[in-house]
């Protein structure tokens, strides 16, 4: 089984798995549709499709979009320390993800 977008001006309009792009064509005549792949990505519904791809859903309102490396990119880059990190879009900011300590259970 593939997955399949239906695109409507340039813009995701619903996601079809079927067997082939050929019986998709024959149930579908008069949809323009698009493969996923490697190439163009994963499909989302209302994602644009840019050159081909598949253009991913804005994770944060802050973020903007890269059009040369096609990703989202946060207004700060995140620090590169091995440590693990989220972000918090109130605070416009990388936060480390600091772990607690299992509790002890008694024997």
């Amino acid at each position: 089984m593939a997955t399949f977008a239906i695109v409507k001006s340039n813009k995701v309009s619903n996601i079809v798995v079927c067997e082939s792009l050929t019986i998709l064509k024959l149930l579908l005549p008069n949809e323009t549709l698009m493969k996923e792949t490697a190439t163009s990505g994963i499909a989302w519904t209302g994602s644009d499709v840019i050159g081909g791809k598949f253009k991913p859903p804005q994770p944060f309102d802050s973020w903007t979009f890269d059009y040369e490396s096609f990703v989202w990119v946060a207004s700060s880059v995140m620090p590169n320390d091995g440590k693990p990190y989220y972000w918090n879009e109130s605070e416009l900011a990388w936060v480390e993800i600091i772990p607690s300590e299992p509790d002890e259970t008694p024997e």
